[in-house]
């Protein structure tokens, strides 16, 4: 006797109940085929440090380091919300940006801030203009402009992830002792 009950099932229907299985295993497994790969965006990024360093000049601020921990954090940031669908400071299972921060900066952080920013349907291939919006969005946004501006910070990590043409950009901040 097989699993599907032999006994009770028509020889048609036992057909049909194991094409039906094979066919919700192709579909389950469908997703992970079909998934686009999430891309880096190293030179938006990059110049959207720049750009920030150019607003920070022009306020009279000193310009943010780049970190490559903190870009590497941020990049992480980026592709969960890409990978869980979801836009926010704090990811579904309840982490903040201290959380995300503080484990690698444990004896000398002072502070941390985050900028977020997403996007659907942009041409990321004009790094220029992606960067330029980002910074412009930011920058329009009193909570995000305050961290941009903030004179205590010292290090800038910046994640910029794309996953078709969805993209989300993640800007932290950190004060070192």
């Amino acid at each position: 006797m097989s699993i599907l009950g032999e006994a009770w099932m028509p020889k048609i229907g036992k057909r049909a109940v194991i094409l039906s299985l094979l066919l919700s295993l192709v579909l389950g497994l469908l997703p992970v085929w079909a998934r686009e790969r999430i891309h880096y965006l190293k030179e938006v990024e990059r110049k959207v440090c720049q750009l920030t360093n150019e607003v920070r000049q022009t306020h009279h601020l000193m310009p943010l380091v780049r970190d490559t921990t903190l870009i590497d954090i941020a990049r992480a940031h980026s592709d969960d919300m890409l990978e869980r669908n979801y836009f926010s400071h704090v990811s579904p299972d309840g982490k903040s940006i201290q959380d995300r921060v503080a484990p690698a900066y444990s004896r000398t952080l002072s502070r941390a801030g985050e900028n977020i920013w997403s996007g659907h349907g942009y041409d990321y291939s004009d790094c220029n203009l992606m960067a330029r919006i980002i910074v412009d969005s930011w920058m329009s946004s009193p909570g995000h402009r305050a961290n941009l501006l903030n004179p205590c910070y010292n290090y800038v990590g910046v994640g910029v992830s794309a996953m078709g043409k969805e993209v989300r950009a993640t800007q932290n901040f950190i004060q070192r002792r």
